[in-house]
Formats: C-alpha cells, structure tokens, sequence
C-alpha cells in the first residue's frame, strides 16, 4: 500500500427522483475502488412540474436521506467529498431555500449542474465500464434518461463529444401527463406519441445532422437499468449483470406494454422492479422507446454506471 492509497472520498448525486451516494477508496496507481453504495428514492422533484418548486414532502424526505449519507460517510472515514444536484434543482424557484437549509443542517454544499455538465460526467462513468467495442461505431449516443430531464452525448472517432439535454424525465413526465391508473391506453398511447414527437424534433434540429447513419445507442440511468433488471427477472439487483447488457427494442416494448396493462399496486410486485419507482416507470419506458424509434434502432446497450461514477472520477483526479 503506497503513502496515498486507502483514503476515502464520496460523491453524492442529489436527482429529482433518486438520491444516491458513492464511497470510494485509493488505490495503488492513483486508481480507486467503490466501496460502498447507497441510495433513496425521495421524490425531490415531485410537484415541481405543477408549482415550480420543491414540495415540503419531498425536501423532508431529501434532507433526511442526506443526513443518513452524512451519516455514512463519517463512519466510513470520507475525507472529501462534490455533491451535485440535477433537473429539480435547476429549475425549482426555491432552490437555493432548499440548499441552504441542507448546508444550514448537514454542512453539505451541493453543486447544481449546467445541462451540458451532467451530460459529460454521465458519459465518463458510461465509458469506466462500456465494452470498448461498442465505440467502434461511426457515432455512439449515450443517454441518461433521469426524473426530472434526459442527457445526451453524441460520441464520435477523433473528434470531441457532443453534449445536449432535454427536459424530459419519467417524474415530471408522470405528473404533468397522468394515465390513470390502470393505465388508460388512449392516455398511454397520446403519451407515446407526445414524447416521440418531442424527442424527434431534439434529435433532428441538435444531433441528427452531425451524423451520416443512426448512432448506436447507450443508456444509462434508473429507467434503463430498472428495465434491465426486469428483462433479467433479478431479485437482487447486480450492477455486473446490468453493464453491457443488450436490450431489444422489443423487449423494451413488451415491458412497457406490461406495465401499462397493471394497477400501480401490481405493477410494483414485478420482479426487479422497485415498488418506490412502480409510479414513473411507464412513461420511463415509454422514453426509452421512444428514443429507440426516433434513432431508427432496434437495440441499446445498458450501462449501470453514470453521473455519480463519473463525479467519482472527477475527484479522485483532485484528491
């Protein structure tokens, strides 16, 4: 063990739907290891799409989730640690009340990230564990497709990365376009079409004309992966199972049609999905699809790793 190696640091991911810590320790040749994850669903975004600011509910529900990261990463001996916070807090108008009642009780400074930078640390944590064969293609879109906005990279040989970002993410989207529940099919297929209209006009003014032919596509985040984990039928979540897996557009199309048949209270006992996510995960694959017909693809490779590795590595450099 080298004077520098067995230090911890931590990164903190603070999303409109999820919070999620990351514990990581030196190696011997400036690498680092994850030691430890955790993570809670705590809304924080909930509501915003209507009001435009955080709900109590969903405050409380964060600020509590964080002191029992602050928690953790004292007894795990974090000596420092970015944290950084996504769609919800860029757009709710009560933001900075909410930061600084966070800095006020824990001592955590949370960083709000531009678009363009979320994108960029979503695709280094995408890129710490893709199977570099999937780069060989003319162009690669990795997409991150959170709860409260989507991110894009356009990655092509030789030349810089593209970033974009939508905001259109499975909470806010939820709220704002109800299905019903059961879902209605009306409602369920107004809704699909909505977002491919959405995200056709994205994809066709910002990225489309950077390409000759349809990218190869990469996913990462809760929607994907969740999607995943339902396609493997896991009890268990395994992020090693999760990367690099292939997912067809079919598969995603049946997933998404069955879980648009169900109550939410049904929906949340199939297996890998999470209860806590049973309420956002049709318009989550209803995105995911559509973001497959936009780019004229019939598979996406899945990714577990993203922002928060990718916050990981950015201060491992620094550390």
């Amino acid at each position: 063990m080298t004077e520098t190696s067995g230090r911890r640091f931590a990164a903190l991911d603070l999303g409109s739907l999820t919070v999620r810590l990351a514990v990581a320790e030196t190696t011997a040749g400036g690498r680092f290891r994850v030691v430890l994850h955790r993570r809670e669903i705590t809304g924080l975004g909930q509501g915003l799409a209507a009001t435009g600011e955080l709900a109590p509910e969903g405050r409380a529900r964060t600020l509590a989730a964080l002191k029992t990261f602050q928690q953790i990463m004292t007894a795990q001996g974090v000596e420092v640690y970015r944290a950084v916070g996504t769609q919800a807090l860029r757009q709710a108008g009560n933001r900075l009340v909410f930061l600084d009642r966070v800095r006020e009780a824990l001592g955590l400074s949370v960083e709000v990230l531009a678009p363009e930078e979320e994108a960029r640390l979503s695709l280094a944590g995408v890129l710490s564990v893709l199977d570099p064969e999937a780069l060989q293609a003319p162009a690669v879109l990795v997409f991150d497709v959170g709860g409260g906005s989507s991110e894009f990279a356009l990655v092509r040989p030789g030349q810089e990365p593209v970033f974009a970002s939508l905001p259109l993410g499975v909470l806010t989207l939820s709220q704002a376009r109800p299905l019903g529940d059961p879902p209605e099919p009306e409602r369920v297929a107004a809704l699909h079409a909505a977002i491919v209209a959405e995200l056709g006009g994205f994809y066709g003014q910002r990225l489309a004309p950077l390409i000759n032919a349809a990218p190869r596509l990469v996913g990462t985040a809760g929607a994907v992966t969740t999607l995943a984990a339902m396609q493997l039928k896991l009890e268990a979540y395994d992020p090693k199972q999760i990367n690099n897996l292939v997912l067809s557009r079919a598969q995603v199309a049946a997933l998404a049609e069955q879980m648009a048949r169900l109550p939410e209270t049904e929906r949340a006992r199939l297996i890998g999905l999470e209860p806590a996510k049973a309420g956002v995960m049709v318009a989550g694959a209803l995105i995911v699809l559509s973001i497959l017909e936009v780019c004229r693809q019939d598979s996406l490779v899945v990714i577990d790793a993203g922002l928060l590795e990718g916050v990981l590595q950015e201060v491992a450099r620094k550390f």
